[in-house]
């Protein structure tokens, strides 16, 4: 029975002299909000993926801090890290003056272990004096490759010289860009030695740690292990704020979209009332002859779930279509001034479960409403006695 009234219902909606054309816009309108809803999550997610990627790359993607800065017990840990195939950098990270002739910057300087493994971003790279960023190197004077600059920490003073900051001259080895502004203004690198004989101490303060691994369950260990002297954070809880404004982007921009897909509803609504009034008397005869009002109802139910279900996943399908063709074969649309001038793409199963679920909620909740109403307003039985 169910297929008869499924072929019933297709050929006098989608076809036929009195086809629903209102019906055929909402239809359309679920396909365009699967569709669209999908390419705004996998455009916006990727360029805020890129975002993150770029900064784990270089700040970690979690850091663990020593409270006492211990060289020796900094090495128990990062043997213990690096027995579990964990890749692990040393360093001493420290807030300094950086000065090129009369040009300053504040600066935050990374002292990285030589003797250990160091991060991807710094691979050919030579530690031997200092390692900037490129916007850092414009800011003082656009320093250059070879030039000689200072470090200067205004918190270690040599008292026997007047309280003097301690200093150190050091040549600018090599000039990077990791396209993160934030890093590449005020964010260098160099080798732990030139730190500890700045500071005049043997220590380190930071484990960077770099890749994905379980963070719970290596942190439960970590505490159980080493006790009080370490505090563990991932890059999300060190950059809480910019996760939660990533988040809230995110949102927003779904939150609106939904609203603006909302719109569709009113097509929904509408052609559903008009549908149900010019089949009343087909439905009335289909009661006549035998068939339940609520075997009716419920069949009308299942037809409209299918062809929503169907719509919606049409939207998908073109959607994960358009984003693979726009990934390979896109072209650079952004200006110069943007890192990424080719927008980045990332579908995720959550985007992909949003994109599905909203529209096929809105069609089935106006769907049913749309229904109810044509059950309150008819009453088989009058109609037919009004008929004869």
């Amino acid at each position: 029975m169910f297929l008869e009234f499924s072929r019933y219902f297709f050929n006098y909606i989608f076809k036929g002299k009195n086809k629903q054309r209102l019906l055929l816009l909402a239809a359309f309108g679920l396909f365009i909000s699967s569709f669209s809803l999908l390419v705004l999550q996998s455009t916006m997610g990727g360029l805020q993926h890129k975002l993150v990627k770029r900064s784990k790359r270089v700040m970690g993607n979690a850091i663990l801090y020593l409270d006492n800065e211990d060289m020796k017990f900094a090495r128990k840990v990062n043997g213990f890290l690096e027995k579990n195939s964990i890749k692990s950098v040393m360093e001493y990270e420290i807030e300094l003056l950086l000065r090129n002739e009369k040009y300053p910057s504040p600066v935050v300087v990374h002292g990285i272990d030589e003797n250990g493994p160091i991060p991807e971003f710094l691979k050919g790279v030579y530690l031997t004096d200092l390692v900037i960023g490129g916007d850092l190197a414009i800011k003082i004077n656009l320093v250059d490759q070879g030039e000689k600059v200072r470090l200067i920490s205004p918190s270690h003073v040599d008292s026997f010289m007047g309280d003097i900051p301690r200093t150190t001259s050091l040549f600018v080895d090599n000039i990077i860009t990791t396209d993160v502004p934030e890093i590449d203004s005020f964010h260098t690198w160099t080798s732990l030695s030139v730190i500890q004989n700045l500071i005049r101490k043997i220590a380190v303060n930071r484990i960077r740690i770099y890749g994905e691994v379980d963070f719970k369950k290596l942190k439960s260990s970590l505490y159980t292990l080493f006790g009080n002297g370490i505090e563990f954070k991932t890059w999300e809880e060190e950059n809480n704020t910019l996760v939660w404004a990533l988040r809230l982007e995110t949102t927003v921009m779904v939150f609106l979209f939904v609203a603006m897909t909302g719109l569709v509803s009113l097509c929904i609504t509408s052609g559903f009332m008009i549908f149900f009034g010019k089949i009343k008397n087909d439905m009335a005869s289909l009661w006549i002859m035998g068939a339940s009002k609520k075997r009716l109802e419920r069949v009308a139910m299942l037809f409209i779930n299918l062809l929503s279900a169907f719509t919606v996943l049409a939207g998908l399908f073109a959607g994960l279509v358009f984003l693979y063709l726009f990934d390979h074969y896109g072209i650079d649309v952004m200006p110069d001034i943007f890192i990424d001038r080719k927008i980045p793409v990332h579908i995720t199963m959550k985007g992909i479960f949003i994109s599905a679920a909203i529209p096929y909620a809105i069609s089935i909740f106006f769907s049913m409403f749309s229904l109810n109403q044509f059950k309150r307003q008819v009453d088989y039985l009058k109609h037919v006695r009004t008929i004869g």
